[in-house]
């Protein structure tokens, strides 16, 4: 059993996988999350490969990727394994953090461009979670 730290960022990183799985293979559900139009343009048209791409692909394979790795080092306090786990996990929540820190500015910035503030307050606190469960391990933050 993986040290409980190491169960916290394997929760967050299969939470993102899923969302990673739920975009890939359902595009309008992830156009309906970020809530953006999939083709607003008929004369360029192909959203729907963006949101199978990015929100898809990217996400379930980045988090799935380093969910395994994390499973196989789980445990192992092996100098080099904690380093490992370093180059591994941070760029992944350093991402879930500065996606909190734009959604942040964008609240306190963009006003009427966000017509309202929607899930974005919502959102904010979800980020920056999941980027801090997926930094546990390297943080030992529990």
């Amino acid at each position: 059993m993986p040290p409980f730290v190491d169960l916290i960022a394997l929760i967050a990183l299969g939470f993102c996988a899923l969302l990673g799985l739920g975009s890939l293979f359902v595009p309008k559900w992830a156009a309906g999350v970020v809530r953006l139009t999939a083709d607003p343009d008929p004369d360029k048209p192909g959203g729907f490969s963006e949101f199978r791409a990015t929100y898809g692909g990217l996400l379930l394979l980045l988090h799935l990727t380093a969910a395994v790795i994390l499973w196989q080092l789980s445990g192992n306090t092996n100098t080099e394994i904690v380093l490992m786990k370093i180059f591994m996990l941070m760029p992944i929540a350093a991402a879930w953090f500065g996606a909190g820190l734009g959604r942040t500015m964008s609240l306190l910035l963009d006003g009427k461009e966000n017509r309202e503030p929607g899930m974005i307050p919502i959102w904010i606190p979800t980020e920056l979670a999941l980027g801090l469960a997926i930094a546990a391990p390297v943080l030992q933050l529990v």
